[in-house]
Order: structure tokens, then sequence, then C-alpha cells
């Protein structure tokens, strides 16, 4: 059970937040589509995991965007799927390259302590 109160003592106190959803991907023409973004002054860590569902040859690929860069070697193709665990997150947001729609599921585990 939580304890309720008392939760801003001198003790930092660690949090995780777990999101998962999927999204229909096309080509974006090197724009990102943001989907998660730091509003706090926390410093925030976790494991991204993005799968790509779509058919292999015919749909596009989801490369992977942290801070506004490219994660470097993480292209997820169709039939794929790659993780990646970093620190100080402040942006997370995908690119579509190729032809085709695909269906990519992103999940990602968030940590920080306040």
């Amino acid at each position: 059970m939580a304890q309720i109160g008392n939760c801003c003592s001198e003790q930092l106190v660690g949090v995780n937040d777990a999101l998962c959803f999927t999204i229909d991907l096309a080509d974006t023409a090197t724009d990102t589509i943001d989907l998660w973004n730091n509003n706090t002054t926390f410093v925030i860590n976790g494991t991204i995991m993005v799968e790509n569902n779509g058919i292999n040859g015919v749909t596009t690929t989801a490369t992977l965007m942290v801070n506004g860069t490219a994660v470097p070697g993480f292209t997820v193709g169709p039939g794929e799927a790659m993780s990646v665990t970093m620190n100080n997150i402040n942006s997370i947001g995908l690119v579509g390259a190729g032809t085709g729609t695909a269906s990519v599921k992103v999940s990602f585990s968030l940590n920080y302590k306040f």
C-alpha cells in the first residue's frame, strides 16, 4: 500500500513511468513526430523500445530521435524491434522513411528522482 503525504522530505524519491502505444508511421520527409517531451526540471533516464510491424520491402522504417538527434544505429526496419537505454532524455520522437505506412509500437520506461 502506498504511503500518502510526506513525499517531499529531504530523501530522494524514485519514480518510474511506463508508456506504450501504437502509431501508423508513414514517410515524414525527415520531420520528427514528437511522442514525448520532458516538461520538468528533473533529469530523466530510461529504456525506449520500438517495434516495426510493417511489411518488409513495402512499408517505412522508423528512426528513433532523442533530444532532437537521431540515435546512432537505431533505425528499425519492418519486422524488426530494437531498444536502447539512455540518460538525460528530454524528448522522444520518430522519423519515418520509405513508402507505405507501418504500424509501429513504441514503449518506454522513464525513471527520475525528486
